[in-house]
């Protein structure tokens, strides 16, 4: 239904005036039909025979079937002109004609008559226009009494312009094209239209133009403070145009210093870097020989307890090696420049299951391995995400008879594809998903399950580099699961045009 004419109307009397082709007269038209057959109204349009036929093909078209709703009564498309004496217009006859139709719509049980026409074809082909303001006074004395909604049309490029001012005054409400003006300032009563010339007239017609002042100027006062309301907006769009400027200079300023600073801690990160490669790895080197030394030559004399001490210090010197590895490898992920090439993920996949397998050919193990897993990355980076994860499920599956490990692709995210590596292994609690892809953070014991707690915090930099994301799914004894995006090949926005492949 039409919001319009749902809303509370000034008058059911409205004028159309338009111009160019038949066909602008049909965004009024079909609404007032439209919404007349919604609510149970007889629905008469009135025009030549190309007009109604229009106005068929358009109600057709916008799924109402015109054939249905004229069999029951509903709808009358017609170009009948038996209102016109000898071929004049006589507003007597059409307003009896009209009142007919009224009571015989509310007989037949519809709620009134809802009617439009093209005004040309109703005054006749002689354009007999001189009778038009008192047929449209009477005309709207109608629509005061009876079941009555209409719009007259006047298309202005074949109704003489005497009468389109007619159609104004005696429309309380007027369409110009589309646009509907509810309250016309031009409007004059039919009972000052149609009533003789005496004192009582000019008294009323006097009475009239007075409340016609007033409302001109009551409209002039709404334009006024509504122009009032827009330089104040104006104003205030100003301001606060100028303190999102200076907002925008305070955060250039800011992003400058943040930027400085960040500069300077990358440069201590380097630092930081050589200072553990080199600093920590020399004295880290002579408490492995000097404890090789001690194994070699004073082993007899060390005892089983002495022993015991110094296969710990070996261990721990073997284990800081690791993570002494693993912090230089995490950074050079922070700094290292992206080389974006299309990549197989399932070739780097087969390479990784392929080595773990190798490394210990006495397990059992099943590697489910989809095919055409392809991305766009930094290949290098790439393959220490799936020996990462890959590494992670084969040391976490060391418990099972047969280890299950699948390397896939589960739809995608956000427009990029999403991947996953999942396993049957010990798996984890979910309460403590936030400390996975933390640096040193374990969910297992050291004496169970051996790392460093670097290898899922290198994986996390390396997909956020590319822009992906990651996360992981798991319950203890029942596996787990890390699903990561990517850009995939398929991204032209993501292709180099480096043709490297995997």
């Amino acid at each position: 239904m039409n919001t319009e004419l749902a809303a509370a109307e000034v008058s059911r009397h409205k004028c159309l005036i338009y111009e160019g082709d038949p066909s602008g007269q049909l965004p009024v038209v079909l609404p007032l039909l439209q919404d007349g057959l919604e609510r149970n109204w007889r629905c008469l349009y009135l025009g030549s025979p190309e007009l109604v036929r229009m106005v068929d093909s358009a109600l057709t078209a916008h799924g109402l079937d015109t054939a249905a709703a004229q069999q029951r009564g509903a709808l009358l498309l017609s170009s009948d002109r038996s209102h016109l004496k000898g071929g004049r217009f006589d507003p007597a006859e059409m307003i009896a004609g009209l009142c007919v139709l009224i009571d015989g719509a509310v007989r037949d049980g519809f709620a009134g008559l809802c009617a439009t026409g093209d005004m040309k074809w109703e005054f006749g082909d002689d354009r007999n226009f001189e009778r038009l303001l008192e047929y449209e006074a009477r005309l709207e004395q109608v629509f005061r009494e009876k079941p009555l909604r209409g719009i007259c049309q006047y298309h202005r490029d074949v109704v003489p312009a005497q009468a389109i001012r007619d159609a104004l005054v005696t429309h309380r409400s007027a369409y110009v094209g589309s646009l509907l003006n509810r309250d016309n300032l031009y409007y004059i009563p039919p009972e000052l239209i149609l009533e003789t010339q005496d004192q009582q007239h000019d008294a009323r017609q006097g009475e009239w133009m007075c409340r016609q002042i007033i409302r001109v100027l009551d409209a002039e006062q709404t334009r006024d403070q509504a122009l009032t309301a827009l330089r104040e907006s104006e104003a205030h769009q100003r301001h606060l145009a100028e303190q999102l400027a200076e907002m925008n200079r305070d955060l250039e300023r800011r992003v400058a210093e943040r930027t400085t600073e960040l500069q300077v801690a990358v440069q201590q990160l380097e630092a930081f870097s050589y200072s553990v490669s080199h600093d920590l790895r020399a004295p880290l080197r002579s408490i492995g020989s000097f404890s090789d030394i001690l194994a070699d030559d004073f082993g007899s004399a060390l005892g089983h307890e002495g022993k015991s001490h110094l296969d710990r210090v070996r261990s721990s010197v073997q284990r800081m090696g690791e993570l002494i590895d693993g912090l230089l490898a995490l950074s050079q992920v922070a700094k290292s420049e992206l080389h974006r090439t299309p990549v197989d993920l399932s070739a780097l996949a087969d390479e990784v299951t392929r080595e773990v397998h190798e490394a210990d050919p006495g397990r059992s193990a099943k590697f489910v391995i989809h095919r055409d897993l392809l991305v766009v990355g930094d290949r290098r980076l790439l393959r220490a995400v799936m020996a990462n994860l890959i590494g992670n499920a084969w040391k976490f599956t060391s418990g099972r008879a047969v280890a299950r490990i699948e390397v896939g692709r589960n739809g995608s995210e956000a427009g990029q594809p999403a991947f996953y590596v999942r396993d049957n292994g010990a798996g984890f609690d979910m309460q403590h998903a936030s400390k996975l892809f933390g640096v040193f953070q374990r969910l297992h014991p050291q004496e169970e399950f051996p790392g460093t707690g670097i290898g899922l915090a290198t994986v996390q930099r390396i997909i956020n580099r590319h822009g992906g994301r990651i996360c992981a799914e798991g319950r203890p004894g029942e596996g787990a699961t890390f699903y990561f995006t990517l850009p995939g090949s398929d991204d032209p926005h993501s292709l180099s045009a480096s043709p490297a492949a995997p």
